[in-house]
C-alpha cells in the first residue's frame, strides 16, 4: 500500500526538491506539473522499476473478435446468402490501422470466446472498408475449416509480419484508463502520468506515435501503485501540490 500524507512544504520541496527525495517528510507527493515523488524507501518496497523509450522491429498482434454468419454445414442467413463452399465464415470490424496489418492469404488464430477452447487455423479472405460499422472501420472476412456454429463468437488472433523500427515501450509500462493511454515518465525526481498514442502492439512491446521520444526515461513497472497513489491524492479530500 502506497502511503499518501499531505504536509506542508519543506524549504527543500519548494525550491521544487521534493522533500521525499531526502528521506523526510511525505511518503508520497503530488506537485502539480511536475508528477509523483516517491520517498526511495518506498521505491525499494514497491520494486520500482525505470527504463528507456527504445526504437526497434515490432511484429505485431491483432486481436479481433469475429461472429460466424456461414457454418461448416453450408448454413447462413437468407440475407448473406452468396456462392461459396461448405467452409465456416466469420466476420468483424476493425480500425483502419490494425485494417492495415491484415492483408488476404494471411492465417490467424480462432477459438470460441471461452477460456479453454481450442485453437483452430484460418485464412483472411479479405478487408476492405465497410459499408455497415463506423465511418472508417474495415470489414475482415474469415474462412475456415473447423466446425464452428453459426452465431458463434470467435476470438481471432492475427500475427503481422516483422515491420520497420519504431519506437517502443513494454507493455508493462503501459496504464489505460477512461481518458486513454498513459505512462509514468521520468521528470527529474519526480513521475509524471504522461499521455500517449498508441500504434501497433504484441504482447511484448507497443508502438508509440505521439507523446515520447526515443531514450526518455519512463517507468516499467508497478504503474498500477502509481496510478492508485495519484487517485487517493487527487480524489481522498487532500489533492496535495507539494507548496498548497
Amino acid at each position: 500500500m502506497l502511503l499518501c500524507a499531505c504536509q506542508k512544504a519543506t524549504p527543500s520541496s519548494s525550491r521544487g526538491e521534493p522533500a521525499a527525495e531526502k528521506g523526510e517528510g511525505d511518503t508520497v507527493q503530488l506537485k502539480k506539473g511536475h508528477g509523483l515523488a516517491l520517498h526511495p524507501k518506498l521505491r525499494q518496497s514497491i520494486a520500482l522499476q525505470v527504463g528507456e523509450v527504445s526504437q526497434e522491429p515490432l511484429a505485431a498482434v491483432v486481436h479481433v473478435w469475429l461472429h460466424v454468419i456461414r457454418g461448416a454445414d453450408g448454413l447462413r442467413p437468407v440475407a448473406q446468402t452468396a456462392a461459396g463452399g461448405l467452409q465456416t465464415e466469420a466476420r468483424g470490424w476493425v480500425t483502419a490501422e490494425k485494417a492495415a496489418l491484415l492483408k488476404a492469404g494471411q492465417t490467424v488464430e480462432l477459438r470460441v470466446a471461452e477460456r479453454d477452447a481450442k485453437t483452430q487455423s484460418g485464412i483472411v479472405q479479405s478487408v476492405e472498408p465497410s459499408s455497415f460499422a463506423a465511418l472508417g472501420e474495415y470489414e475482415v472476412v474469415v474462412e475456415t475449416e473447423a466446425p464452428f456454429d453459426v452465431g458463434s463468437r470467435l476470438a481471432a488472433t492475427f500475427h503481422a509480419p516483422l515491420g520497420a523500427a519504431v519506437t517502443v515501450v513494454p507493455r508493462s509500462a503501459l496504464l489505460q484508463t477512461a481518458e486513454g493511454w498513459f505512462v509514468y515518465a521520468v521528470n527529474e525526481s519526480f513521475f509524471l502520468r504522461t499521455a500517449v498514442k498508441l500504434g501497433a502492439m504484441n504482447e511484448q512491446f507497443a508502438e508509440v506515435t505521439e507523446g515520447l521520444y526515443v531514450g526518455d526515461q519512463i517507468v516499467i513497472a508497478p504503474v498500477d501503485a502509481l496510478w492508485m497513489a495519484e487517485l487517493q491524492l487527487l480524489r481522498g479530500g487532500k489533492a496535495c501540490t507539494c507548496g498548497h
